[in-house]
């Protein structure tokens, strides 16, 4: 069994809340790495930077960072970036290419395509890693399924199944339950006969499925047997891990992606930046890295290294990738966000159970799916709250406009309202960042941004909030049915933390 990973020699760690006073003490001859935080670092750490650092003399700093690039943009835009080697996901790699936060990359300094998985190198990244989302089912199962189309067979699989509570990996899930080849999934998706044949899929199974929103979740469903096959993470069910005993993924028509690596623009250490991609992309390294975490190398000489039982669980094998779907980053850029918007009206809400008396910002929903699938309806008045409760349109005695910045400030961040008043809010979002406003009791929301922290892969909503791409306009109509103050947050990873949130104080 895998044990939990701490670095033992070459490389210091930094918390992200200490990024900012430690970079003034770094040497001019160091390297400073940023990845994920938690088990992703810690592997890093083992695989690449701790024997990087041992074979080069190279002092080299891992700090953590929540998957933002607020400080990786203010720092290239000054011309001082102090970052040199960035771990990023393949949407953030686009982004910051497109936008110069990243150096647009010397082939010539890299390692060999063909030494390498497809996908692996692009304009401004190196592949680290790959990751899956599969069918995992459990061993309780009489017959096994062997693809999509069977996790649809109700007949054949009776019970509950679990799917992600989004569009992204939800529709083209649909589409290839449907008989959509992987290669022409995208093609499909983006017409409207495509997405309503999504859709359409998808609601033939929608009474007997279960919706998850963080990665976790899946294998909590299905260890207390409330599913018996779900869409998953297949890094949640190492096989090596006694938890996963019971759990056996179907490759077929899995959904991966890639993380890499990319290098601030501007960085003064680009050479020795290089240096270490080459050094992290080379197969004894990667071999390493699966070892610790059951992410897929991308080097495929990699798989010669490694035993036939673990090269066989891993997403990037060459049996495993034979079929499988490449997610596509630009369609779900130019088409996320109104597919998005689209599925959160046709999927059912969530229940959000309070988990302390004083939570309110957790509100009792007319018509919500429980934890075991079971849809709640209720017919009577929705309680109200201390900090308010959903308005009625024809109830609005005025309007307040709202901005959201990438500054992380609203403005107004200060607001009065009278007691009984309903107020409409249209809400502005000038960033780059998708942005939200969240009313609640102030640990609550604290309580609520530490869980987006823990779980930046979670989809929330509900009627006290809204949550706007860039650029993108909204409304949130709130009653404020008693005095005194009512917070008011954006609960994306990290921007509470940095200052973004305000009050509504009710006379």
């Amino acid at each position: 069994m895998r044990a939990t990973l701490w670095s033992k020699s070459g490389a210091r760690w930094l918390g992200a809340a200490l990024i900012f006073p430690a970079l003034s003490c770094l040497a001019a001859g160091d390297l400073t790495v940023i990845s994920f935080g938690r088990a992703d670092r810690a592997a890093l750490v083992e695989a690449y930077i701790n024997p990087f650092a041992k074979s080069t003399g190279i002092d080299v700093h891992s700090l953590s960072y929540d998957g933002q690039v607020t400080e990786l943009t203010d720092m290239v835009h000054a011309g001082a970036p102090t970052w040199d080697v960035m771990q990023v996901e393949s949407r953030t790699l686009a982004q910051g290419c497109q936008q110069g936060l990243f150096e647009k990359l010397d082939p010539a300094r890299l390692p060999r395509a063909d030494d390498l998985i497809a996908g692996t190198l692009s304009q401004c990244g190196v592949g680290i890693f790959a990751w899956a989302q599969a069918l995992v089912y459990s061993d309780q199962l009489t017959e096994a399924p062997r693809s999509w189309a069977d996790f649809w067979d109700v007949h054949k699989f009776p019970g509950k199944r679990g799917l992600r509570r989004s569009a992204k990996y939800t529709l083209e899930i649909a589409l290839l339950a449907d008989g959509v080849v992987p290669k022409d999934v995208y093609q499909t998706l983006a017409t409207e006969a495509g997405v309503r044949r999504a859709f359409h899929k998808l609601d033939q199974i929608s009474k007997d499925t279960i919706w998850w929103e963080a990665a976790a979740q899946p294998a909590a469903l299905m260890a207390a047997g409330w599913v018996k096959m779900s869409s998953a993470y297949s890094l949640w069910f190492d096989p090596e891990q006694e938890r996963s005993r019971h759990a056996h993924i179907v490759w077929r028509q899995s959904l991966y992606d890639i993380d890499s690596w990319a290098i601030p623009k501007g960085t003064p250490k680009r050479d020795d930046a290089y240096r270490f991609i080459a050094f992290a992309s080379a197969p004894e390294q990667q071999k390493v890295l699966s070892e610790h975490l059951t992410y897929g190398p991308v080097s495929r000489g990699a798989f010669q290294l490694l035993p036939a039982r673990l090269a066989g669980a891993l997403p990037s094998s060459p049996p495993n990738l034979a079929d499988a779907l490449r997610i596509d980053t630009a369609f779900w850029i130019e088409h996320g966000d109104a597919l998005e918007r689209r599925f959160n009206a046709w999927a059912p809400a969530i229940c959000r159970q309070q988990i302390d008396e004083d939570d309110d910002d957790y509100f009792y929903q007319p018509v919500c799916q429980d934890v075991q699938g079971n849809m709640r309806v209720n017919q009577g008045q929705q309680s109200a709250s201390a900090i308010g409760q959903p308005g009625h349109p024809s109830q609005v005695s005025r309007t307040i406009n709202v901005t959201m910045s990438d500054t992380m400030r609203f403005t107004p961040d200060r607001i009065e309202v009278k007691t009984g008043e309903t107020v409409r809010f249209v809400l502005e979002n000038q960033g780059k960042l998708r942005h939200e406003l969240v009313f609640g009791e102030p640990d609550a929301l604290r309580r609520h941004a530490a869980m987006m922290q823990m779980m930046p892969d979670m989809q929330h909503s509900g009627p006290n909030m809204a949550s706007l791409a860039p650029g993108e306009r909204g409304e949130l109509i709130w009653k404020f049915t008693r005095a005194g103050s009512v917070a008011f947050a954006c609960l994306q990873s990290g921007h509470l933390e940095a200052g973004m949130k305000g009050a509504v104080a009710v006379q």
